[in-house]
């Protein structure tokens, strides 16, 4: 953000200043545009850094189009703060405005030093590095991130006096700039990168890295940088920080010597156990991020140095993305910043480094007058043989997961990004015997509950075997009074009925089914499904052959208008476990809710439906279960699902709510899925369901119903962008044409 620096000015001072900048805004309220620049001018004259006369002027020149006037502006406000981001943002915003980006190149003096096509896509990664006399690290740091997925590496480099440059031209994959320009000048690097991206990357997901740096993440052993973008892209996060960890090894500073190519972990494989010393909430300039400092080199170096350690080097660009000096905070919304936390291990403290200190105090570049640099240089000069090592305060790099234990590195927790709760299911303690099956009809409507309770009773054992129970869902007093009245005539003593107070819905009345079922096995039967004959016997005989199974399912068929629509798919051809169910079940729902019983134990161990999945809550349900337990199919065809337009589900289709909940359902199993499988089944049901809203909006068009073909477009498209996705989006559009 825009930094004010701090002027003496007496209270008489003031005054007059305040005076000018109502004068000036009077004048630029009555059109008298000259004289209210004028005034600006003035107050500016005054007070250099006056916020509000800076920008109203600014918005008064850009307005009229004087471009010139206004960028002169922005100069001067760069000239007194060059490390301002903001300042450089809306200079290069107003030099393509006025011009084209190639202007913006030109001031900042960046010149392309090799001729190879660039072409980047919005799938692709891109590194970006500012580099000075880094020669002896770029070997390894290529390698690594290499190693890492990246392809495309973007390199300016500002006045090697080594042979950095020519190694960079060598190398396939780098893209090549250099730069005269002060590094101070152009925001310590930031505003040369700023046009780089702004020219080839908006919407690519970017890596700012210096030489000296190395990107480790959660699973980088298993996942590339590109795959940890493609999960990120899937949770709607579009920056992803670190922590800065030093590095070190346990000689004499001077005595670190490393070699071009070798890994710089060998060399220098130590960190402190405590790796800050102060954090601050809620911080940075736009107050949304948690900001760690200090570490090894203010127990070193001393406090002096506000060494930050927060920085958010992997981020998707865009027009509105500022890019802060060093990369240590970010101006994107803290929704959208990733709750896992990766590190950059920093190689600073090789031999090179006692050399490296005593240019940058002369050369002054760095941040505050190299500051930092300064404080290094007093350290050494008191203590030589300065070492950063401490049998009290290191440790040894092992692994990513000591980072994670330490708590230096995290992943995300279950919840963190969306409040999500798994009800608990209280165990039944009791000595007397329990029925092999618990029943529950849930029950809101008495339109086709006899035709339910009629396939039920059919083949219902006896009571010591099965409990058969309706749970009615707050209904109004003669709906209630007609649901008994069916109760009573076809089940009669053999069904219980339990009536909730208030209208409870999908999940809770789920819920309190399960809760209320006594036997070891619960089925929950919709009031408009029915089971055919042999349900209960076939799925027991599964059960019994496979004890350890957590649930057991049939095939299903779609009926309406008393017309067999379609029939679930035949999963194995004998009945039997399923293998490799969870990578199924976990990208599409090939289950209907009253065909499938659960041990009434899974539900005590994995909790209730989720009342956050709301009406997905079922499939949410069978991933979780899927993952902690095999799972018995039976490839008869005993339930059937009846599909009419008073159905919730009917309703949630036409709204678009169901395709609201499916995202968030996919959103949830992430919390449990294996690490190593989240990202691929989720991408693949999130495009598995794009295409379903597609052909939901398909339906909703012939139907003539515009909103609600509009409703499950916008939310298809908002779950996959693919390219079988947007094909699919296209065909409609074409048809429509068509018509």
């Amino acid at each position: 953000m825009m930094n004010s620096i701090p002027i003496e000015t007496s209270p008489q001072q003031n005054h007059a200043v305040h005076v000018e900048l109502n004068i000036a805004r009077l004048w630029r309220e009555k059109g008298k545009l000259e004289r209210a620049i004028a005034g600006y001018e003035k107050v500016l004259a005054a007070q250099p850094s006056h916020r509000a006369a800076f920008l109203e002027l600014s918005a008064l020149l850009q307005e009229r189009q004087d471009w010139n006037q206004a960028i002169a502006l922005y100069r001067q406000a760069i000239d007194r703060d060059p490390n301002d981001a903001e300042l450089h943002k809306q200079h290069i915003n107003l030099m393509i405005q006025s011009s084209s980006i190639d202007r913006a190149f030109e001031y900042y003096e960046l010149q392309r030093k090799e001729l190879k096509e660039i072409e980047i896509h919005s799938s692709d990664l891109i590194c970006c590095t500012v580099v000075r006399n880094e020669l002896l690290r770029l070997p390894y740091f290529l390698k690594h991130h290499r190693q890492q997925g990246v392809t495309h590496f973007f390199f300016v480099d500002n006045c090697s006096t080594d042979e950095t440059l020519t190694y960079l031209l060598d190398q396939p994959d780098v893209y090549l700039w250099q730069s005269e320009k002060s590094y101070k000048e152009a925001n310590f690097g930031t505003a040369w990168l700023e046009l780089l991206l702004r020219k080839y990357g908006i919407d690519c997901w970017c890596l700012i890295v210096d030489a000296d740096e190395l990107f480790y993440y959660p699973d980088c052993d298993r996942i590339t940088i590109p795959q940890l973008c493609q999960q990120l892209d899937e949770k709607q996060y579009t920056v992803y920080g670190v922590i800065l960890l030093d590095m070190y090894s346990d000689r004499a500073i001077r005595d670190t010597h490393y070699t071009n190519g070798q890994s710089f972990l060998e060399v220098c494989p130590y960190f402190d156990r405590t790796f800050y010393h102060r954090k601050y909430q809620n911080a940075s300039p736009y107050q949304n991020q948690t900001i760690y400092i200090g570490g090894v080199r203010e127990r070193i170096f001393g406090k002096t140095g506000d060494y930050y350690l927060t920085k958010v080097p992997l981020f998707k660009y865009t027009e509105e993305c500022v890019l802060g000096g060093g990369q240590h905070w970010t101006n994107y919304p803290v929704h959208e910043i990733a709750k896992e936390r990766g590190v950059l291990l920093h190689f600073k403290f090789f031999s090179s480094f006692l050399n490296y200190v005593r240019q940058e105090v002369i050369r002054q570049e760095h941040c505050g007058g190299a500051m930092q640099y300064c404080q290094y240089s007093r350290r050494i000069a008191k203590k030589p043989d300065l070492t950063l090592y401490s049998e009290q305060h290191s440790i040894k790099f092992e692994s990513v997961e000591q980072l994670l234990q330490l708590g230096i590195m995290r992943v995300e927790q279950p919840g963190e990004s969306l409040e999500i709760e798994f009800p608990q299911i209280a165990p039944i303690n009791c000595d007397r015997p329990r029925p092999f099956w618990s029943t529950m009809i849930t029950c809101h409507r008495p339109t086709y509950l006899a035709q339910t309770l009629k396939s039920l009773m059919m083949q219902a054992p006896d009571p010591t075997e099965m409990q058969i129970e309706v749970v009615v869902d707050g209904v109004a007093a003669s709906t209630q009074a007609e649901i008994i009245e069916i109760v009573r005539r076809v089940g009669g003593d053999r069904v219980t009925i339990y009536r909730s107070s208030e209208k409870l819905g999908q999940p809770f009345i789920f819920n309190l089914a399960i809760q209320r079922a006594q036997g070891h096995w619960v089925h929950i039967l919709h009031d408009d499904d029915w089971i055919e004959p042999g349900f209960y016997q076939a799925l027991q005989k599964g059960i019994e052959t496979a004890p350890e199974v957590g649930a057991a399912f049939c095939r299903h068929r779609g009926i309406a208008d008393a017309c067999q629509r379609w029939v679930s798919p035949l999963e194995l051809q004998a009945g039997g476990v399923l293998e490799n169910w969870l990578e199924k079940i976990a990208v599409s729902n090939r289950l209907q809710f009253s065909a499938i019983v659960v041990k009434r134990q899974v539900y005590e161990t994995m909790g209730g439906f989720c009342p956050q999945a709301d009406t997905i809550a079922d499939w949410e349900m069978w991933k979780r279960i899927a993952t902690s337990y095999p799972i018995w199919f039976e490839p008869q065809v005993l339930m059937n699902y009846r599909e009419h337009p008073d159905s919730v589900t009917a309703e949630v289709i036409v709204s678009g709510k169901q395709m609201v909940d499916i995202r968030k359902t996919i959103e949830i199993s992430r919390r449990y899925l294996p690490r190593w499988q989240t990202s691929a089944l989720s991408q693949l049901a999130l495009e598995h369901y794009a295409l379903y809203g597609i052909d939901l909006a398909e339906k909703q068009l012939q139907l003539q119903n515009w909103e609600a073909a509009i409703a499950n477009l916008k939310e298809a498209v908002k779950c996959s962008q693919s390219e079988q996705v947007q094909q699919a989006v296209a065909r409609i559009f074409l048809e429509t044409e068509d018509e």
